[in-house]
């Protein structure tokens, strides 16, 4: 799945749940996909949703945020909410089996790749990250699966901007 889907996922979830901190569901729905910073490496392709889509490292990172704001509960709360998301999202909707389809799910204590289903059909010849343009022809393919979360999200997003502060008078017809 695209950072739209993660972060159109995330905010519906964040809106949904309100015990947590949508930011840090937002953080945390994004967070598992920071590993893309080494995609120039050789070796990426055996580490993409391993060492950053667990629920080790989702964890250390929503404990870690918590340590570092007032709201602890909320925020730790909305970045484990918001990267299992990410995690159930890439195990579900995966089209690139040069890694391995689902996600490490219990790395570093197994490498087995969980996926409970996949939605997305893996390509006869896959790609890798080393073939930009037909990786992005094929990422396009999954993007019909992220188009009604992200019209979702985006209908709550309007709702939450046409919706008054305190210290804005409402116009009466």
């Amino acid at each position: 799945m695209l950072p739209p889907g993660h972060t159109a996922i995330a905010y519906i979830a964040g809106k949904l749940t309100p015990r947590v901190s949508l930011a840090a569901t937002l953080v945390g729905g994004l967070l598992p996909d920071i590993d893309i910073c080494l995609v120039l490496w050789p070796q990426f392709n055996q580490i993409h949703r391993v060492v950053t889509h667990n629920l080790l490292f989702i964890s250390m990172a929503a404990v870690l945020a918590s340590l570092l704001v007032k709201r602890r509960r909320a925020v730790c709360l909305g970045m484990l909410w918001g990267g299992l998301l990410h995690l159930l999202a890439d195990a579900c909707f995966d089209a690139n089996p040069s890694n391995g389809i689902g996600v490490a799910l219990l790395w570093p204590f197994s490498a087995q790749y969980f996926s409970p289903i996949n939605l997305l059909s893996p390509p006869a010849n896959p790609v890798t990250w080393h073939q930009p343009r037909a990786m992005v022809q094929q990422a396009l393919a999954g993007l019909w699966w992220e188009i009604p979360p992200g019209i979702l999200a985006l209908g709550l997003a309007s709702k939450d901007i046409r919706k008054p502060t305190a210290n804005q008078p409402t116009v009466k017809d």
